[in-house]
């Protein structure tokens, strides 16, 4: 069987109609002459002629509208019709680069070059404060008394109401990344006061002195401190920053708290630590 032939687009109306005999007329034929097949179309009644000898074909319009195919009819004659139209060329109305130039706007970026400083990492790391009162094993209390100005820990005897001017000690305890269970490191300071002892050197002096002074965090190793146990009663605070010199408190009574060597047999290196509540 031959395919119709589609008719002109010009000769279709480009309306949308509900009803069937609107959108196809009734006058509307379409013809396809061939060597001995004719084919004519209305819309009500179908008409075969000249088909092969012995097969009539039997045609039968659906019962509802398939209102898809009209569509489909109606989407391909509007594409006929812009197809019909020469020398019109598709052309886009802007360019991603006329997106984009009022969205990324070049704008001139300031900066000023700062010199950084590496800081050192400590090799020591805070872990915790407790607070105690510290005597020497003669039980000798310490006190913070002025001494020509300056603040200094002194070791004498408190008793009765004189008990009150005995100082409460921060001891800060540290991490390190290779820890030692015989020496755990700690900073000793006045509770209450911004003061730790410190180990230091001074001109004309063979020996470290100790005194109080306000702790710093860029460098911990003048005031640290590694507290070992002594016969499993006593303490000991020996400086991390001169190694071999030990908290120590005199036999006399009212003098300073020094720095002095593990030889010196004179001065008192062994304190008793009680938690203060």
């Amino acid at each position: 069987m031959a395919a119709a032939e589609v008719p002109e687009s010009n000769d279709i109306s480009m309306e949308y109609s509900e009803h069937a005999e609107e959108f196809y007329s009734d006058n509307v034929s379409i013809q396809k002459k061939t060597n001995k097949k004719r084919v004519e179309w209305n819309h009500h009644e179908e008409r075969w002629s000249t088909y092969l000898s012995g097969i009539k074909p039997e045609i039968r319009k659906p019962e509802k509208r398939m209102r898809s195919f009209r569509k489909a009819v109606m989407l391909v004659v509007v594409l006929e019709k812009l197809n019909s139209k020469r020398g019109c060329e598709m052309q886009s109305f802007f360019e991603d680069s006329d997106l984009l130039n009022h969205i990324l706007v070049e704008e001139d970026i300031t900066y000023n070059e700062m010199e950084s400083e590496d800081t050192p990492k400590s090799q020591f790391q805070y872990n915790k404060t407790t607070v105690h009162v510290i005597r020497d094993y003669k039980q000798k209390s310490l006190a913070v008394q002025e001494l020509q100005g300056n603040a200094c820990l002194v070791a004498l005897f408190l008793e009765g109401q004189n008990i009150e001017q005995e100082a409460k000690i921060n001891l800060d305890t540290y991490l390190t990344a290779k820890p030692d269970i015989r020496k755990l490191p700690v900073t000793l300071g006045v509770a209450g006061r911004q003061l730790y002892l410190c180990c230091t050197t001074e001109e004309g002096r063979t020996e470290p002195v100790l005194s109080l002074k306000e702790k710093g965090n860029n460098d911990l190793l003048p005031f640290m401190f590694y507290k070992q146990l002594v016969n499993n009663k006593y303490n000991s605070f020996e400086s991390a920053a001169f190694p071999g010199y030990y908290i120590s408190t005199s036999q006399l009574e009212r003098e300073p708290v020094q720095l002095k060597p593990e030889n010196n047999e004179i001065f008192l290196r062994d304190f008793i630590l009680n938690p203060h509540f």
